[in-house]
């Protein structure tokens, strides 16, 4: 691997980080090898990380929780010429088509993983077998290019399996294998009406995106329009939601009625406090489920929109929408704090709350939260294909809380910022990438190049991305490596060979044994050493 460009010391970290994995992480447990992967390390022993479920032990491999390693190792091969890395990932993938299905579907996701030691296909006691993405959003372009067949038929199972009323679009965020009807997936009849009905499904943006970015990459591999026809009447269903006054949308456009179990959990827990505003989950919006409106939901379909030119342009445009109306009904400039909020406008923070529930416990009060580096992306990014200059203003503003300094204090006015900003996170680069790619101005990319150099020295840690130096276990599904290598593709000019990082937010969820439900992300990768 000959290398002498200025991104280099990123694609040496990245290789490294690979290798490791590679390594450590490839299968050699059980009775027999596959190709498959490893979620996640103990960082001391390097052994694979274990689930305890039922009283078995699970070594988890979980392909829907490796789309971002799965982009590093294919950008790698690209960048370097070495084929190790991709042969590694089209391998495991071959694997995963032949071996791990669920009718049609992938044997992956939320609560579905396989265990590595036992060489069978597990699932979280506490939920049964359930498909279910949110926010995942798979590495299509790549599962194309390995099987087209086969990456056709999981896309089509998976609209088949979720959606429960073709005619409104209510889907459930679990699904099962269901039988094609005749005709195809795409050949059902579509009715609209009026958004906030009456249904079993829960009609979260984070499940309704990976529907979205799913059929969307279909249509662009394909050509048919009949699957972008049904991402766009999915998307426009959030758009229906929105407030006639404010244009807040909400985080999911159906009413849950479970029989015999619950109702709406807004009305349960607030239709007494807040009476006066008849709140609905579908207007109600935590700083948790704006963060994913305007973070990962905003960015695939401004993702969408770059990868499908005209034909994603809608797409582009609500999402730009949605950060419009979140900007200037929820966002405060003073001290760049984003706020829960009802669709009315009405502001939630400090509302204490008067009833146990899903928002929080009798006692609690709602809470605001500051821009972040993903929010900062999502609004450059919303800039970028919109130049609409209040998202500039709003990107400005966050950037500046950042400590990144001055990213102009106009669309085109030059930038001030800060090459020895203390800025560590990755989100950043992926702002400033944003941004040089729209100026090409060599500011945004030398910043972008500074924060790398942070982000090596704070997290790589003898061929791992460690967050924090007493962590007990490092997840493999870690964006720094993709970002960097991001970062490495812009600084010698060629970014486009690198696959585009989609603020996926892969994760596993099940019963552990002994602690109830627990999902990986927030508890599992969160331990510390003893």
């Amino acid at each position: 691997m000959t290398m002498n460009s200025r991104g280099d010391v990123f694609i040496r970290a990245v290789a490294q980080f690979a290798d490791t994995v590679l390594e450590h992480g490839k299968d050699r447990y059980g009775s027999a090898a596959t190709p498959l992967l490893a979620d996640g390390l103990q960082v001391q022993t390097l052994a694979p990380v274990e689930w305890s479920s039922d009283g078995e032990r699970w070594i988890v491999s979980n392909l829907a929780n490796q789309q971002h390693l799965f982009r590093t190792l294919v950008g790698l091969s690209r960048l370097t010429g070495e084929d190790k890395y991709r042969h590694a990932a089209d391998e495991a993938l071959r694997y995963a088509f032949q071996e791990l299905r669920y009718g049609d579907l992938l044997w992956w996701g939320g609560h579905m993983t396989f265990d590595l030691a036992d060489k069978k296909k597990v699932f979280a006691s506490d939920k049964g077998p359930q498909h279910e993405l949110k926010c995942h959003f798979p590495f299509y372009e790549w599962m194309h290019e390995v099987d087209e067949v086969e990456t056709r038929k999981y896309i089509e199972a998976f609209w088949d399996s979720h959606i429960t009323d073709w005619s409104n679009l209510e889907f459930s965020r679990h699904g099962k294998p269901v039988e094609a009807p005749e005709g195809g997936v795409w050949s059902r009849t579509y009715a609209g009406g009026e958004v906030f009905f009456e249904g079993r499904g829960l009609t979260f943006i984070n499940a309704g995106s990976d529907l979205i970015y799913a059929a969307s990459m279909l249509h662009k591999f394909s050509g048919d329009e009949r699957p972008l026809q049904w991402a766009n009447q999915l998307a426009r269903r959030y758009v229906e939601t929105r407030h006639l006054k404010t244009g807040l949308g909400g985080y999911q456009f159906s009413i849950s009625i479970l029989p015999g179990q619950r109702g709406d959990r807004a009305i349960e827990q607030f239709g007494e406090q807040l009476r006066q505003h008849q709140p609905i989950e579908a207007t109600l919006t935590s700083f948790r489920q704006l963060r994913t409106i305007l973070g990962p939901a905003a960015i695939c379909k401004l993702t969408l929109a770059e990868k499908l030119g005209s034909a994603g342009e809608q797409l582009g445009q609500w999402a730009a929408e949605d950060l419009a109306a979140y900007g200037r009904y929820a966002y405060d400039m003073h001290d760049n704090t984003f706020h829960p909020i009802l669709t009315n406008g009405t502001r939630l923070t400090g509302l204490v709350m008067e009833k146990d529930g899903y928002y929080g416990r009798k006692g609690e009060a709602f809470k605001s939260g500051k821009g972040d580096a993903l929010l900062l992306w999502s609004y450059v990014l919303g800039f970028r294909q919109t130049e609409d200059s209040f998202l500039w203003s709003i990107a400005r503003n966050i950037a500046l809380d950042l400590g990144l300094g001055e990213i102009g204090s106009a669309p085109g006015q030059p930038p001030a910022l800060l090459v020895e900003s203390a800025c560590s996170d990755p989100l950043a680069i992926c702002a400033l990438l944003e941004l040089y790619r729209w100026s090409e101005a060599e500011p945004y990319l030398a910043a972008a190049e500074h924060i790398g150099h942070r982000v090596l020295e704070r997290t790589f840690r003898n061929g791992l991305f460690l967050r924090s130096e007493d962590l007990a276990y490092v997840k493999l599904d870690c964006p720094e490596a993709l970002i960097l290598l991001q970062l490495a593709g812009a600084l010698s000019g060629r970014l486009d060979l690198v696959p585009a990082y989609v603020a996926g937010q892969g994760f596993f969820g099940a019963a552990y044994d002994g602690l109830g439900h627990k999902t990986d992300n927030d508890w599992l990768y969160r331990q510390t050493k003893a």
